[in-house]
């Protein structure tokens, strides 16, 4: 006697995971203007830029026109290994980017002997970048407005926010430092590929 079969749960889960998922792909980074750190940035580096937008409140960005269009260039061209290893002080053992799927947001990572340096920038509006957390502290001297928060450095200039973190030295102080020459170099190479 032959029984009916029914399907398995995890069959039925997939199917309405795959329906959400096409539900919401007008919430991906690339189908939309919001300025997001990539889905697929890695953890270290992804979590403390959301947690800093959701806590500040920030609205969706709304790029600026010209910088949307030309989208971002490949971020791990904007820094060398070596100039990597000279900032830090560290060799680079893996270097890992976000390969380009969004033109709103882009990131390179480069583990190092000890620690991590990580660049991701995105396409926002300054009125956007301007709401921060109440612990953010002001950083001079760095693009058109620049803060420090949870061991991020965020600069914005010209349409981009440049995040730029560093856990390769021995204080927050000292990352602030590398992170702080790093983003002097990027600035003007990310401006050079508009």
């Amino acid at each position: 006697m032959s029984r009916s079969r029914r399907p398995r749960p995890p069959v039925l889960a997939a199917v309405a995971f795959a329906a959400l998922g096409l539900a919401a792909c007008d919430k991906l980074p690339g189908a939309s203007t919001e300025s997001s750190t990539p889905a697929a940035a890695p953890a270290s580096s992804a979590a403390a830029p959301a947690a800093s937008s959701a806590a500040s409140g920030k609205a969706s960005a709304k790029p600026s026109g010209s910088v949307q269009a030309a989208g971002l260039p490949d971020i791990c061209t904007l820094l060398t290994k070596a100039e990597v290893g000279s900032l830090t002080g560290e060799q680079v053992t893996l270097m890992t980017d976000e390969g380009g799927n969004s033109p709103n947001a882009r990131y390179c990572q480069w583990q190092l002997s000890q620690g991590q340096l990580t660049v991701t920038v995105n396409v926002e509006d300054r009125d956007n970048f301007e709401i921060q957390h109440k612990d953010a502290k002001k950083v001079v001297g760095l693009g058109d407005s620049a803060y420090s928060l949870s061991g991020h450095l965020y600069v914005w200039e010209d349409g981009r926010d440049v995040d730029v973190y560093v856990s390769s030295e021995s204080s927050d102080a000292a990352n602030l430092n590398v992170a702080r020459q790093t983003a002097q170099k990027v600035l003007p190479r990310l401006a050079a590929k508009k």
